[in-house]
């Protein structure tokens, strides 16, 4: 079981307007390369058999299995500090293993 909480501001948002929220693990490439990074969705899964289900204080989140690597500590949902005046969800506290394997010949 993922170790998960939820901070009062990301929950006032979070039941102010959604009853499940996923998080997601996502491709980004940069300059720097690939990797994989979770994000938080408003949205419950098409396939929730793929993901983790975990109730926090009421909240139902849906945390992809494949490849997460939870911090000691736990990880925790918070609302994203962008200065933007739309609201979005974070998470700390978690990654996903890139799962790259070269495609050598002879292997």
């Amino acid at each position: 079981m993922i170790k998960l909480e939820i901070t009062k501001e990301a929950r006032d948002y979070i039941l102010s307007k959604f009853d499940a929220i996923t998080v997601e693990s996502v491709g980004m490439a940069s300059c720097c390369g690939y990797s994989n990074e979770p994000l938080v969705f408003e949205y419950k899964p098409s396939e929730p058999e793929s993901y983790e289900e975990v109730v926090v204080d009421g909240i139902k989140v849906y945390v992809f299995k494949d490849g997460a690597v939870v911090a000691p500590g736990g990880a925790v949902i918070c609302l994203a500090d962008n200065n933007s005046p739309y609201k979005s969800l974070n998470i700390e506290g978690l990654r996903y293993r890139d799962f790259f394997t070269p495609n050598y010949a002879g292997q």
